[in-house]
């Protein structure tokens, strides 16, 4: 017995439309990052992580 799709997800045509709809548009020449928040943390965490490595080298090696 098969199970019944719910009525408030989208039905398998709606899913096939919007995805064919997608791959005509291409992707955005945006970038990766959507706001500029996401953006900020992403370098915040990134300086982060390099600046503890460098830290920890010189604690290690010095």
């Amino acid at each position: 017995m098969a199970f019944k799709r719910p009525s408030f997800l989208p039905s398998l045509d709606e899913l096939e439309d919007r995805a064919q709809r997608r791959s005509v548009e291409g992707a955005t020449p945006k970038g990766q990052f959507d706001h500029p928040t996401a953006k900020y943390i992403f370098f915040a965490g990134l300086v982060l992580v390099v600046v503890g490595h460098a830290a920890g080298a010189v604690l290690l090696f010095f």
